[in-house]
Formats: structure tokens, sequence, C-alpha cells
């Protein structure tokens, strides 16, 4: 074939592959716990979405039972909201976004809304669940498919690996004095 044939297929080829639906701007640890309000673990409670006000997108709050604030200053409820869920046969999936199951326990980083509620400070990045494993508590990164994260320089940042809560804690704790925060 000529030349002139291969670079319509070609480009063709590329339009069909499918980009990362998510891409988001990497966040160092010390850069998390230096702007979150604070760093709370707790226990979902409640979940429940909904359309949002001009019924364009749907949003999930769920109320957090804080167990423990390693970082800064925290209520024992925390209300979180973030964006996609499902409402009826309406599912929206936001690739990289926090999501929250009834029942689970999570490490994660606050981050004020204007209304009152809180978002997690740097998207999945903010925000780990806790497993047991091997009869220890493991902090889980959210990390999911279809969702990137970038250094500035536009290198991707590979997903952070599972670590003891217990050494995450101390880590966060530590960061905090480093970045000036009171840590708990």
């Amino acid at each position: 074939m000529k030349r002139a044939v291969w670079i319509p297929l070609l480009a063709l080829a590329l339009a069909a592959i499918p980009a990362a639906a998510s891409t988001f701007l990497y966040q160092s640890q010390a850069e998390l716990v230096a702007q979150a309000e604070a760093v709370v673990q707790g226990r979902i409670v409640e979940v429940h979405s909904f359309w949002n006000a001009e019924h364009t997108a749907i949003l999930t709050e769920a109320t957090l039972e804080v167990e423990d604030t390693v970082v800064g200053a925290a209520p024992s409820y925390v209300n979180l909201r973030t964006f996609g869920g499902q409402v009826g046969n309406y599912r929206i999936e936001a690739h990289g976004f926090p999501t929250f199951e009834l029942g689970e326990r999570m490490l994660v980083f606050l981050e004020p809304e204007q209304d009152g509620a809180q978002k997690v400070l740097g998207y999945q990045q903010g925000q780990f669940r806790i497993r047991g494993e091997q009869g220890r508590e493991m902090a889980v990164p959210t990390f999911t498919t279809g969702a990137r994260v970038l250094r500035r320089d536009g290198t991707e940042v590979p997903a952070p690996k599972a670590m003891p809560l217990s050494q995450l804690k101390q880590q966060l704790r530590e960061t905090a004095g480093r970045v000036g925060r009171p840590a708990v």
C-alpha cells in the first residue's frame, strides 16, 4: 500500500483507542497533609446519591463516623460529597473520584466545600480503604483503572502500594510536623 493510504488508516485506528477517563495532577503526601483541613479514619454509616439542582449530574453523599483524627481537627461525623453514583436506572461512573460503600472503613484527607460538606482532597489520592489482612489493618489506596495521575512534567505516577494502617498514620503525623500542621 502507498504511504498516503496508511496515514488515514493509522489515524482512524488511533482514534478508536479509548483515552483514560480521568487525569489528575499528582500531589505528594506532604502537599496533601499541608492542604487538608483534617485527615481522619472512620466508617461510612450512610450513603445516598441524588441529582444536582440542574438535573445534569449525579452526586453521592456519605456520612463518615470519625474513629480517629490523625491531623487537624474534625467533628465526630463528617458529610462527604463526590461526583458520580446511581439514581434509579441512571448511573454516572467517575474514574478517579472517591467512592463510598455502607460499612466500609477508610482514611481520608478532608477539604471543605462551600456549603459545609467535605470532599476528599486529591480525589482518590486522598482516600485509603482499611482492610484486614493477615491479622493487621492495611491502608489500601483506592486508585482505579481508567484514572491516571501525572506529575507536573507529564510523567505518569505509579499507583501507591498498600501499607499497614499504623505505619501510614505515623508517616502522616511525622509529615504534619514537618509542614507545620498540628498532629493529634
